[in-house]
């Protein structure tokens, strides 16, 4: 029997049939099929695909390797996060709207440029750093707020997210999830970035104190707000809908041909080279 190769979650159809020409593919999107397999032999298994949230733990209890794709969906996710930006200043979409419902009034039409404003980026990782190369562009001014300083670039570091909401006119955060960062984007946070400013996250929901955030939206501390990602997605808090000051995409900001073709070409590197006794491109770190 040739090698499995089970996949944890929805994936294109173009990812199916490129790991079939090497391997048997067993899809298992849902909990029903999940469910089923558990029931199954499964000797013949090699590799498992998933999107982190189904059995890591487990995996590495067991001395099993885990690898990921860091970087593969940088560029995608950083174009995203400039679209929302730009989305949400320029009222993109309650115009659109607006133009939709046969209305074509520019009389109120009177909202700031992006470019030449004070950009403030929570979490200057590999995103992070994508989304500087875009602002640039803007002739935005950068400056960011990390755990660390890093040694490689010249903008400004803040060692405190409020003192950088307080400098900037807009805040993207491309952080990381967990408990250093959890409601790090709060009621402060929104006050010190002030009636012009916008927010946009699309690092983790949890970075974002929703409850404070409407509150914002809803007051005018803040000028608007863009969002890729929930605390508690895929459940949409009742309080957002119809705030026409906020746009929303369903956490897809690296969803894109290329990036879902370089995260399957490392994959199937990883795959290989574990399967060959040598450790992989990209395992995950520990702790």
């Amino acid at each position: 029997m040739s090698q499995q190769v089970v996949i944890m979650f929805p994936v294109p159809e173009s990812v199916l049939t490129a790991l079939s020409v090497v391997y048997e593919v067993l899809n298992c999107p849902t909990f029903s099929d999940r469910e089923a397999f558990y029931q199954t032999n499964h000797n013949d298994v090699v590799a498992v695909l998933t999107n982190g949230t189904q059995g890591i733990k487990a995996a590495r209890a067991k001395g099993v390797a885990i690898t990921h794709g860091p970087g593969t969906n940088s560029k995608a996710v950083a174009d995203h996060a400039m679209a929302l930006l730009l989305a949400v200043s320029r009222h993109i979409v309650p115009m659109h709207a607006q133009v939709q419902e046969g209305e074509w009034s520019v009389s109120n039409v009177h909202w700031p440029s992006v470019y030449g404003k004070r950009l403030g980026i929570m979490g200057l990782g590999r995103i992070g750093m994508e989304i500087a190369k875009r602002a640039t562009g803007f002739d935005l001014e950068i400056g960011y707020h990390n755990r660390s300083q890093r040694s490689d670039v010249d903008y400004p570091y803040f060692d405190d997210l409020p003192t950088m909401a307080k400098w900037c006119d807009y805040l993207i955060c491309s952080s990381p999830g967990g408990d250093s960062t959890h409601h790090a984007i709060n009621t402060e946070v929104f006050g010190n970035l002030g009636p012009d400013g916008v927010i946009v996250n699309i690092g983790r929901g949890s970075i974002v104190d929703i409850d404070a955030l409407v509150l914002a939206l809803e007051l005018g501390t803040i000028s608007g707000a863009g969002l890729d990602v929930l605390e508690d997605e895929p459940k949409v808090p009742k309080s957002i809908i119809g705030l026409k000051n906020l746009t929303m995409t369903p956490h897809i900001a690296g969803n894109c041909p290329e990036a879902t073709i370089a995260k399957l070409e490392l994959y199937m590197q990883n795959v290989e080279l574990c399967l060959n006794r040598n450790a992989p491109l990209t395992p995950v770190p520990e702790g």
